[in-house]
């Protein structure tokens, strides 16, 4: 009888990442070390900031991410790699280096109550596992505008910017291990 007189929790709406298509794959396998970030997040939580107000990251109460960003990240980022980024539980003893990265955004701002948009950020660096040397570092910082000024329209839009930095990383890769000496890419080759 006391049941009938709660209240009824809310629907949380999840959302997720499509699928990436692979870009041109990379010469050599390379170790995907776990992304780190803030424990902002490691959370499930789809954030938002509200840029003409407080400019502090608050949870939407009835939408959320059904894994947390790290990991959500990491998975396109495999897919856009075409296999050729692999995961600690895929022996790690066959890559010799390691693509290491911080997650330093992802959220939805807004600029005023109707106008919004994704932020990403990140800092990532090639590693060779054998010496713990940096071969390479960078980062890159976005923004991609969201449809509408809601949680549906910030997951979209944060969706699209993970898809873009995932190709971009890939890229910076590639670039990276063709360099005119070739050096990187021996000291990631088995």
């Amino acid at each position: 009888m006391l049941a009938g007189c709660a209240p009824t929790p809310r629907d949380i709406t999840m959302y997720g990442l499509a699928s990436a298509r692979p870009a041109p794959g990379l010469p050599v396998s390379l170790l995907l070390a776990p992304v780190d970030a803030a424990p902002v997040y490691l959370s499930k939580d789809l954030l938002y900031r509200l840029g003409f107000a407080d400019n502090q990251l608050h949870p939407y109460s009835n939408s959320s991410w059904n894994a947390p960003p790290v990991t959500l990240f990491a998975t396109v980022l495999r897919q856009t790699a075409g296999g050729n980024l692999l995961t600690l539980d895929q022996s790690f003893q066959t890559a010799r280096c390691a693509l290491h990265i911080e997650l330093t955004g992802f959220e939805q701002v807004f600029t005023d109550a109707q106008h919004s948009h994704a932020e990403i950020g990140m800092d990532f660096s090639l590693m060779q596992l054998r010496n713990r040397r940096e071969l390479a570092r960078s980062k890159l910082r976005f923004e991609v505008p969201a449809q509408s000024a809601d949680a549906r329209g910030g997951a979209m839009a944060l969706e699209q910017a993970s898809h873009q930095a995932a190709s971009r990383i890939v890229a910076w890769l590639n670039q990276s291990l063709a360099s005119a000496d070739h050096s990187m890419r021996s000291a990631c080759e088995r």
